[in-house]
């Protein structure tokens, strides 16, 4: 049995809680394509300076292109657009520069009197 066939085996709530559990998150974008409320790819920023990402599980072929995959790690597909969103959003609200709308875009200037985004609880979502 691989190590993905034994994860997948465990549900989330079998994985066992530990202080790893004990963190905040709060929604910060997801794929601009989705409608509210659907499933879809998504990030999160916690209270510990970390980042939760809801993405699309992949399969044992995957895998096996990725380095040391510990038993306590996963990993999910993030399409282009929200990765694409997810740093100029970042880079805004972090370093207060517009990296423009468009893919490659070059508005690089200030946010100015930009309004910023407030993240939402976990539960309440955007």
């Amino acid at each position: 049995m691989t190590a993905i066939q034994q994860r997948k085996g465990r549900s989330n709530m079998e994985q066992g809680c530990d202080a790893a559990d004990e963190l905040t998150a709060s929604f910060f974008c997801k794929d601009p394509d989705s409608n509210h409320g659907e499933d879809c790819e998504t990030f999160y920023r916690t209270d510990r300076d970390s980042w939760l990402v809801q993405g699309k599980r992949r399969g044992e072929r995957v895998a096996a292109q990725l380095v040391a995959l510990a038993d306590d790690e996963t990993f999910v597909e993030m399409s282009q657009r929200t990765v694409d969103l997810f740093v100029r959003t970042y880079v805004r609200e972090t370093y207060g520069l517009d990296l423009g709308d468009a893919p490659g875009g070059t508005g690089l200037g200030r946010a100015g009197d930009r309004q910023a985004r407030t993240a939402g609880p976990l539960s309440g979502g955007p």
